[in-house]
């Protein structure tokens, strides 16, 4: 009998904890940006990128490595707007195509010269220019000052393609719940992206976001371009300021380029990985 009570009394128990951390799980959090003025973070990002494309009838795949570091500086906290600064630190570039191989390291000025020279002249132009980002305080894009990249803007939009800062929705949410954006992550362009989140997991520090999305252009820079797109991935995000700690997104894009005429078709496949950590 004592046995009995002792099992009963255990799946009591049992149940009570399992009602407890259910409870917990399906707890409402609130995400958005508390950052701080003067709070610096330490940006990594990994690109690892397969073009593959027809030239002349014969298809060609181009291999691409690259890695960013960059600084973002929290320089102003106001009504509803944070005002972030980011300076690229250091770009390298590891590309294959026809068997020829392309080197390129803004810390290494051997890489400048032979078949890097026309990519150090556009990537050293960038290394310790500043951009300056303006977000609510959901991580949505109010306004950013590209003046420094004239010349070459293009991997300075890469800050508001959706890689770098979630966007978060207003309320609260609980694991399950999903929201949706769009964003523009281009300068002059009829390039669109719709990003879907939903919360995965939380931790008392943290929570894990899954993103998926579908991309779109039909005109870059004046170009007239064809281009469809998904992607997918998750990003860890830190509970307490809403910054990004990691995020893993895979990308896939199929795009047609109009060549004076003549129509070049070409697929994107790219997985993009970074690490975010505070300068303390």
């Amino acid at each position: 009998m004592k046995t009995k009570n002792k099992i009963s009394l255990l799946v009591l128990i049992g149940l009570f904890l399992i009602n407890i951390f259910g409870a917990v799980a399906q707890k409402s959090i609130e995400l958005k940006y508390n950052l701080e003025k003067g709070d610096s973070y330490i940006f990594g990002t990994e690109l690892d990128q397969d073009i593959t494309f027809d030239a002349m009838g014969t298809t060609t795949t181009l291999n691409q490595l690259m890695t960013f570091k960059m600084t973002s500086t929290i320089t102003e906290v106001g009504d509803n707007e944070i005002t972030e600064g980011f300076v690229f630190d250091k770009i390298t570039m590891n590309q294959k195509i026809f068997g020829m191989e392309l080197i390129y390291d803004s810390e290494d000025s051997s890489t400048f010269s032979g078949m890097g020279a026309q990519v150090a002249e556009q990537f050293n132009k960038i290394i310790g220019n500043s951009i300056k980002v303006v977000i609510d305080d959901r991580g949505n894009f109010k306004d950013m000052d590209l003046s420094d990249f004239s010349d070459n803007n293009d991997l300075s939009n890469n800050l508001s393609s959706g890689n770098t800062h979630a966007v978060y929705p207003e309320g609260k949410v609980k694991i399950g719940d999903s929201w949706e954006t769009d964003i523009k992550p281009l300068a002059d362009s009829e390039m669109k992206v719709h990003l879907k989140y939903t919360l995965l997991k939380t931790t008392r520090k943290q929570a894990v976001l899954s993103i998926e999305g579908n991309i779109t252009a039909n005109e870059i820079q004046g170009q007239e371009i064809k281009l469809e797109g998904t992607t997918v991935g998750e990003m860890i995000v830190d509970r307490k300021t809403g910054m990004l700690i990691n995020s893993v997104i895979d990308m896939e894009m199929a795009l047609e380029i109009d060549q004076g005429g003549v129509k070049i078709p070409a697929t994107i496949m790219s997985s993009t990985e970074t690490n975010v950590s505070k300068v303390e």
